[in-house]
């Protein structure tokens, strides 16, 4: 259930309790530039609420304010001490009527519970006292359901970070293997192969996993590897391990994390890139270049 949801709820639940109460309407906080989270039983009480959202003004506002139960009636009273809700109370019909205003406490936001009658006079002590009750109530639901939103929202984040983490490793293991290089160089290179690419870096790292994933990838994996170990005793540090037009594009690096990558490959990506573009593994040629391009 979505918080306007519950809200909206709790604002049927308010009508049926108290006998007299025709429409309801929960605000949590006003002023502060109009801003405030509120849920009606009428689309007339939304209006009427939303004036003493903008203004800070109004029966709910003070009911908010001094933390007690606000009960009276609309008239002359209301026209001369809150000119703009009386603007939208005569919009929204009410020639005449009852509120009955309860404060919300919801951690640091103030709000309010309102309850509007068409008829005068229409909410006695005993409904002042009942609504106080229910409003605790109300707060006490809202801060439960807020809190196992954030909790289930924390858990989903901790889900999709164990996740990205994953894959990023799983990814570091395949520019090892392609590379020949260590675990802090192949991080190395998919972090500034993420920023050359403006992408998040557990995204590059899925794409590269799917390019070398299923039986096919394995042995792809396999075979730059063993290409690797044919080249040991070559420096990967100079252009003569890039011999061809397809490696030779790609700048290379002071072979030290401490050193800033001149390009998206360097070294390491060098390792790689001859591995799976120059050897043709998988004939994967096309993606992979899509994928570091």
């Amino acid at each position: 259930m979505s918080g306007r949801t519950l809200l909206q709820r709790l604002c049927e639940w308010a009508v049926d309790a108290v006998s007299g109460a025709e429409m309801a309407g929960v605000v949590l906080s006003y002023g502060a530039g109009g801003s405030g989270s509120v849920a009606c039983t009428d689309p007339r009480i939304a209006s009427i609420e939303g004036a003493q959202i903008r203004t800070g003004m109004g029966p709910g506002p003070v009911a908010a304010d001094t933390c007690a139960v606000l009960r009276g009636e609309f008239g002359e009273g209301v026209v001369r001490r809150w000119p703009a809700l009386a603007s939208a109370v005569e919009a929204a019909g009410f020639e005449s009527g009852s509120f009955l205003c309860a404060p919300l406490s919801v951690g640091e936001r103030l709000g309010s519970l309102n309850l509007y009658s068409r008829v005068g006079r229409a909410f006695s002590e005993f409904d002042a006292a009942l609504l106080r009750v229910y409003a605790s109530l109300i707060a006490s639901t809202i801060r439960l359901a807020r809190d196992g939103r954030e909790a289930r929202e924390e858990a989903a984040g901790l889900i999709k970070a164990m996740e990205s983490r994953s894959i990023i490793e799983q990814a570091k293991g395949i520019v090892m293997a392609t590379g020949g290089v260590s675990a802090d160089e192949a991080f190395d290179f998919l972090v500034v192969s993420s920023q050359q690419r403006n992408i998040k870096l557990a995204r590059l790292a899925k794409e590269l996993v799917d390019l070398t994933s299923g039986a096919d990838g394995v042995k792809a994996i396999a075979r730059t590897r063993d290409y690797s170990r044919s080249r040991q005793g070559t420096s990967i540090l100079t252009s003569s391990s890039c011999p061809d037009a397809t490696t030779a594009r790609l700048p290379g690096y002071a072979h030290s994390r401490r050193s800033r990558p001149q390009g998206m490959w360097g070294a390491c990506g060098r390792r790689v890139g001859e591995g799976l573009l120059n050897r043709g593994a998988l004939s994967l040629n096309s993606s992979i270049r899509a994928l570091i391009s």
